[in-house]
């Protein structure tokens, strides 16, 4: 709870929750608009659900990236620094002062970040899917729901433990640059793909975009998110409706050993963190 309480601390006084907070509230507000300015086209139109089921994802699917977009830069932003910061304005000599093993501190620092993270990932999550199910009458399993959300916030929390691994090894502006590039290819090689897959498979393109997957698997959980929201329908969506969606269709739909592989990932990362960490020298 001590790692929490210094996280949000932290975040409070860097300025980092007021700004993100009002940003936030500027986007969903202007998503929440443009769904409202949809719904009303489709308004007393009973066949509206299998007609533009492509549309309402693809709409969904916007609003999750760039929300994943803005966490994502709330992150980098938040702990870039999360090491390599605190070893050059002398705060790590204060916390290692104490009798407490470099790999608590480190997990520590990770679960403090990563408690404010979730709480955070989770109110842009409902602030995206209400609008479309309640405007948009787009259905929503209990259980489809809850599969979308772990999804989502499973994504922010491998960035975070490689933004923390990076701070261990990197100075704090080259850190937030690497991460920064990293999930961008992640996210564009994955566009990539999917526009190459629409016109024939490209062999060079899928292996470029399968290594960068297992480097950063960010594109991955959102196609995931895509095909459980059109999975969860159980309606018989025809294949134009899905290649309609461009470079959001789920052509290559992460398995389950995929998701599988991530929490290996996730392990691994942080196990090389702790170990970094462990041999830093911070004199």
């Amino acid at each position: 709870m001590s790692w929490i309480a210094f996280a949000g601390k932290e975040l409070f006084r860097k300025r980092i929750f007021p700004v993100t907070f009002v940003l936030s509230l500027l986007f969903v507000s202007l998503f929440t608009f443009g769904v409202y300015k949809i719904s009303t086209n489709f308004e007393g139109h009973v066949e509206t659900l299998a007609g533009n089921v492509s549309d309402s994802i693809v709409l969904m699917t916007l609003g999750l990236l760039f929300s994943q977009m803005i966490i994502a830069f709330f992150i980098l932003f938040t702990t870039m620094g999360a090491i390599s910061g605190e070893i050059e304005n002398g705060l790590m000599l204060a916390i290692l002062s104490r009798p407490i093993p470099r790999w608590k501190v480190y997990l520590g620092k990770y679960a403090g970040y990563a408690f404010w993270l979730v709480l955070y990932a989770a109110i842009m999550y409902f602030a995206i899917m209400m609008p479309v199910h309640y405007l948009l009458h787009f259905p929503m399993l209990p259980l489809t729901l809850l599969k979308t959300f772990l999804l989502f916030i499973w994504t922010p929390l491998l960035l975070l433990a490689v933004c923390m691994l990076g701070s261990t090894f990197l100075p704090m502006l080259g850190n937030g640059v690497a991460c920064a590039m990293l999930y961008g290819l992640s996210m564009f090689s994955g566009f990539a793909e999917n526009i190459f897959n629409k016109v024939g498979e490209n062999e060079m393109v899928s292996r470029f975009a399968f290594l960068l997957k297992l480097l950063m698997p960010a594109n991955s959980m959102l196609n995931r998110i895509t095909f459980e929201l059109l999975d969860g329908l159980e309606l018989p969506l025809p294949t134009q409706a899905v290649e309609s969606m461009g470079p959001f269709a789920t052509f290559n739909v992460p398995s389950n050993a995929f998701v599988g592989y991530t929490i290996v990932y996730l392990i691994i990362i942080l196990a090389l963190g702790c170990f970094g960490f462990r041999k830093k020298d911070i004199a």
